[in-house]
């Protein structure tokens, strides 16, 4: 019976088989006949097992559920009743208890002895919703990463400079267990020639506890209130990165019900996110797509007469909260970089620590904590971000440091995004002598921040916004900056900007710019600024045409000044499947020069050296087995065609993500055949993956048979190919495909009337094709001949 409950077999097809059986009851009546009626009546005032087709609320659901029955009534455990659709976890129910369907309020049902089945009509109340989310993401396949080396690299070269060259590389070795990077500039002058490093570490991302760690230089984290340094060490950190389709921000769950089964429709502020299908009864749709800040979303629900039901419901959402129950994390410790990009191996001796957590409590309140500790110095602090309903979201935060810097600092901040206008303000103050890691090494932490910005969005493509900048370092001068900005669209021809600002400490630092954008189409677009600044006039004048993403020629022009100072600019650049190269000739307050830059990738894989452009994140290498010249597609767009070694580099892949490569099989020789043409790749951060599509080749051939006679054999008859065991039969005109061909090779032909044999030789062409080789007459044999 348990079996029967969880497989949940079609009605009709289970009473077939118990009517066969004769377990139902008018089978049993007509069986064993009036003794069979009488045990059924002693046996009417005892429970007994039921298999029952469940309808609900009327509605029939082809869902069978194990019953106890007693003179009519029926019970049932918790576990049947959650898989017929009751709320159980509500009704506190546990899954192995038996209840009376009597004792249930607000529960009723009628039970159909002789159909054996039972309706129960049940309020929307007491039903488990049915769920779906409305993002609708694909599965992705666990991510890999096969075994290579990427070097990234950048030459630049300018002339009228003791510069000579300059190039930067990272050397990033990637296999199953991790990544590993380095990266630096080389650079090459007249009289001196000298490397500097930038960061060197290795790295390991698990996406199943969504968590990375990395030994080597990374940068600590940091949060609202907190600063981020440059440390050489260990990390561990959570990485959301890891799951694309994780929203973890809190998202508005929307309920509803339908009387019937129905089709949904959501619309968030009046745009269609997304459309499907639920059955009768209450539903949810889940992870609510497209909205930031307040909005309006709305479900509809048609039945199958096409009546319509409206429900519109206010949302906010927040991005910066995370979804409850959900953690981010980073901890660090190490030791304190210095002088990054000037010196390859400067850190404080002091060992140093780093840690900050956040967790979201429920869909309103998210808390977050930071603490640092140095030689001479800690510092912890707490923090909040509390969702006012539809009325934005407040955070704020305290901190307290101790040892050679002691003070405090608090924060406070509030954003509100409304579709016709938002505000964004922000304010940090520090007390005594607060100080952080980064204040330890020698940069102190600001004594007031503030920040504010109001924008009005208006008449559909204008926006007007004011800010305020307030800046103040404990020994240093103030800044308080006002700005004002409006912004004109006019759909895709043309954008208008005049912005001023004026900094209010430093009465002669103002300005004020007018700017006006244009798109020529084909990628091209013009701009020009005219303004004023701290009393020199500005211009510029530009145009640009940057290359296409498939390759190609890109260019750009441009022309300025400021006060006395005159610039022009011309530039042309080049991006192929193996690079990108820049050219730039400019004039700067009469003295000209020019540059040169070169950037591309070096791949080794797979055995093979391939160049590419510049590659920042997953990437393939696809591997024909030696077959060059096969069309290669990405996401169904070519790409290029397999080089002399059967390979082709695709650069540009998301990680963790599905990224479908494909092959034109088409262009496969004739003697080749494949397994699979397209492939869902899903690669690591800064890995590669082979993406091998496995070719292997015919030795097979067409063989014209002619008979003793000189006639074309009969067709039908049967061939056995001696060398490979394989039977295959005569078509028109003698005609025989022979697959697994051997150097020598010997075929049986049996067609009744004549029993025969011919031998031939076999060399595969160099050109892949399939040859026919013949006519081969056929030499009668004996039966027993092999």
């Amino acid at each position: 019976m348990r079996n029967m409950r969880q497989h949940r077999f079609p009605v009709r097809r289970l009473h077939a088989v118990l009517a066969a059986l004769g377990l139902l009851a008018l089978g049993c009546t007509r069986v064993y006949g009036q003794g069979a009626l009488q045990m059924a009546d002693a046996s009417a005032n005892s429970p007994h097992d039921v298999i029952l087709e469940v309808d609900l609320n009327g509605q029939r659901t082809s869902l069978l559920a194990h019953f106890r029955e007693l003179n009519g009534h029926l019970a049932a455990t918790g576990r049947d009743l959650s898989d017929i659709g009751l709320a159980t976890a509500a009704l506190g129910i546990a899954d192995t208890a038996e209840v009376q369907l009597d004792s249930i309020s607000g529960l009723h049902y009628t039970y159909d002895a002789a159909r054996q089945a039972v309706d129960l009509q049940i309020p929307d109340s007491m039903r488990k919703p049915y769920t779906f989310d409305s993002r609708s993401l694909p599965r992705t396949a666990p991510a890999s990463s096969s075994r290579g080396l990427v070097i990234n690299y950048d030459a630049f070269a300018q002339t009228n400079t003791d510069e000579q060259l300059a190039l930067y590389t990272e050397e990033r070795y990637f296999d199953p267990a991790g990544v590993f990077s380095n990266t630096g500039i080389a650079y090459l002058y007249r009289n001196d020639q000298r490397y500097t490093r930038y960061d060197t570490s290795w790295s390991r991302s698990d996406p199943a506890t969504l968590g990375t760690t990395q030994f080597g230089d990374t940068i600590s984290s940091s949060l609202a209130w907190s600063r981020s340094i440059r440390i050489g060490g260990f990390q561990w950190r959570s990485n959301f990165a890891l799951r694309p389709d994780l929203v973890t921000f809190p998202v508005p769950a929307l309920a509803g019900s339908a009387v019937v089964p129905s089709a949904v429709d959501l619309y968030i502020n009046n745009v269609r996110q997304f459309s499907g299908n639920v059955p009768s009864g209450p539903f949810i749709v889940s992870d609510v797509p497209g909205i930031t800040g307040a909005g309006q979303a709305t479900v509809i629900t048609r039945d199958a007469l096409g009546r319509t039901i409206t429900t519109s419901v206010p949302l906010y959402v927040d991005t910066r909260l995370l979804a409850p129950g959900l953690s981010s994390y980073s901890f660090e410790a190490g030791f304190l970089r210095r002088a990054y990009g000037l010196e390859s191996f400067d850190y404080d001796p002091r060992p140093a620590v780093s840690g900050s957590v956040r967790r979201g409590l429920s869909d309103s309140i998210t808390v977050e904590g930071h603490a640092e500790a140095t030689g001479g110095l800690y510092n912890a602090g707490a923090g909040a971000l509390i969702r006012l309903g539809m009325g934005g979201v407040v955070n704020g935060s305290f901190s307290a440091s101790t040892g050679r810097l002691a003070g405090t600092q608090a924060s406070l901040g509030y954003q509100l995004i409304e579709p016709r206008f938002s505000i964004d303000a922000q304010t940090i103050r520090a007390f005594g002598n607060y100080g952080d890691l980064a204040a330890r090494d020698g940069t102190p932490v600001p004594s007031a921040t503030d920040q504010v910005t109001l924008a009005l969005p208006f008449l559909r493509h204008q926006t007007f916004s004011v800010s305020y900048i307030g800046f103040r370092l404990p020994q240093g001068p103030a800044s308080r900056i006002g700005s004002v900005s409006y912004t004109l669209n006019l759909g895709d021809l043309a954008t208008l900007n005049l912005s001023a600002y004026r900094d209010f400490k430093q009465h002669d630092s103002r300005g004020m710019f007018l700017s006006v954008s244009f798109g020529l189409g084909h990628n091209t677009s013009v701009n020009a600024t005219v303004g004023k600044q701290n009393g020199q006039s500005d211009y510029n004048v530009n145009a640009i045409r940057p290359p296409d993403y498939g390759g190609g020629w890109g260019w750009g022009v441009q022309a300025g000044g400021t006060g006395a100072m005159q610039y022009r600019q011309a530039q042309a650049q080049y991006l192929g499947r193996y690079g990108e190269v820049t050219a730039v000739g400019q004039n700067l307050g009469g003295r000209s020069s020019a540059s040169l830059d070169v950037a591309g990738a070096l791949v080794l894989m797979d055995g093979s050296a391939q160049l590419s452009r510049r590659i920042d994140d997953g990437f393939a290498l696809v591997s024909t087995d030696g077959v060059a010249g096969i069309p290669v597609l990405h996401e169904n767009r070519l790409i290029g065609s397999t080089d002399g070694s059967g390979h082709l580099l695709v650069p540009d892949l998301n990680a963790y993500q599905n990224n479908e490569v494909s092959i034109d099989s088409m262009k496969l020789p004739a003697d080749a055949r494949i397994a699979a043409t397209s492939m869902d790749l899903v690669p690591k951060t800064q890995s590669g993956v082979l993406a091998h599509f496995g070719v292997t080749r015919y030795s097979a051939a067409s063989v014209t048979l002619h008979g003793p006679d000189g006639k074309a054999l009969p067709p039908g008859a049967s061939v056995h190919h001696v060398e490979s065991g394989k039977d295959t039969i005569v078509g028109y005109d003698g005609l025989a495909f022979i697959d697994s061909l051997q150097r020598d090779n010997r075929l049986v032909i049996d067609s009744g009337t004549l029993h025969c044999a011919v031998e031939f030789p076999y060399t595969r062409p160099s050109n892949g094709a399939l040859p026919t080789i013949g006519p081969l007459i056929c030499d009668p044999v004996s039966g027993d001949h092999p």
